[in-house]
């Protein structure tokens, strides 16, 4: 694979043949026929780098045997470090001999950890623009980590070390938020083998198991985490509860008295009316798109090392616009706004803000309008200190 990015991973279907057939609707299975098809996302020896490092964390590492957790009494211990504070932390040894005995190891939220996946999960939200998780299943030969069950979130599924047996059921569940019992008895509707590069789509709800055989198996989920419906609904309820102090009122204690209930209910439906008329469906789409904004997935690779130029930075530095995530702009006409992540810089409006947005590598002293070149190279200072600019040279 050339390119990270979700074409390769769906192909050979195209993206919009899979959001439009099979997004939330059905599972894709896609066999690559090349071993090394994930190999910029993961790796074994990534997954053990991550493992057998010194004093490695406990949290986000778990060990599941047949559907049971694996005490963490059973594979951690307690470390001091130099100042006297005590942690716990993953016992390797523990860890692969309760491998070795058909404990699957689980990883959650690897992309925090290991570089390929934190790339490949940036990439996946800016395309798809929702929140990505990566967690990462090890299973020995032989074994099985989860018995059936579905997940309340849509999966991307990277097959790193194969060939796992899987089973899809279908039990009528219908696009569940949440997990809970079968509604129904599930019913086997597919069984196949992934193998080493192979990929598969489940969407939430999708009853599911897998078993390892002679070998040992890894794959990568990739968890979805959009935004749906009544998410807008929770968000224009914070409004209400912010904009208007009715909405704090305690609401009636007394269910049986008519006048009471009748007159709350006038109230509540005159209010919500009213916060409904000035809270359109656009300003909450917007509110959502906001919130990704804020909480994305940004690279900042290379950051210490613009902060260590700055001291040299001068008229000639060559710089550019950090690429791969997602920002927001406003102009007041007075000064131009720009917010990522939990930044906002500003620009005044007298000086031209089109060659902080552009593509390519500008100079420090191309920045135009009524500013001076200290002026230049503080605001050029700001933007590379919140990581919107890198430089590119001294």
């Amino acid at each position: 694979m050339e390119v990270v990015n979700f074409a390769n991973l769906v192909a050979p279907l195209s993206v919009e043949d899979f959001f439009q057939k099979y997004w939330g609707k059905s599972f894709v299975h896609q066999q690559h026929d090349q071993f090394d098809y994930f190999k910029k996302i993961l790796t074994p020896a990534d997954i053990d780098d991550f493992l057998s490092r010194q004093n490695l964390p406990a949290d986000g590492i778990k060990l599941v045997n047949k559907g049971e957790k694996v005490p963490p009494d059973e594979w951690t211990k307690s470390e001091t470090l130099l100042d006297g504070t005590r942690t716990v932390v993953v016992n390797p040894e523990k860890v692969f001999k309760l491998f070795n005995k058909g404990a699957t190891i689980i990883i959650n939220s690897a992309h925090k950890a290991i570089p390929g996946l934190a790339n490949a999960c940036r990439i996946f939200e800016q395309e798809m623009k929702i929140r990505v998780q990566a967690n990462i299943y090890i299973t020995p030969s032989h074994s099985q980590g989860f018995v059936k069950h579905y997940d309340p979130h849509d999966i991307f599924l990277m097959q790193i070390k194969g060939p796992k047996t899987w089973q899809i059921y279908d039990a009528g569940e219908q696009l569940p938020t949440n997990c809970h019992s079968f509604k129904n008895e599930p019913v086997l509707v597919s069984k196949f083998e992934m193998n080493t590069g192979d990929f598969l789509y489940l969407p939430r709800g999708t009853i599911h198991e897998a078993f390892s055989s002679d070998v040992s198996v890894i794959h990568v989920n990739f968890s979805c985490k959009p935004r749906y419906g009544f998410h807008l609904l929770q968000d224009l309820a914070k409004l209400a509860e912010h904009e208007n102090e009715f909405f704090r009122y305690t609401i009636p204690r007394d269910l049986n008295n008519h006048d009471e209930i009748e007159a709350y209910v006038t109230t509540f439906s005159r209010k919500l009316y009213e916060l409904l008329e000035k809270t359109t469906v656009q300003k909450l789409l917007e509110m959502q798109h906001e919130d990704f904004v804020a909480n994305q997935i940004i690279d900042f690779r290379g950051s210490l090392l613009n902060l260590l130029q700055l001291e040299s930075l001068n008229l000639n530095s060559v710089v550019e616009r950090r690429k791969g995530f997602t920002y927001l702009t406003k102009n007041t006409g007075a000064e131009f706004s720009i917010s990522f992540g939990g930044s906002m810089l500003k620009i005044p409006g007298f000086i031209d803000k089109d060659i902080f947005l552009q593509d390519k590598p500008f100079e420090v002293n191309e920045i135009t309008g009524l500013v001076t070149n200290q002026g230049k190279l503080t605001i050029v200072r700001e933007f590379v200190e919140a990581g919107f600019l890198q430089i590119k040279s001294i």
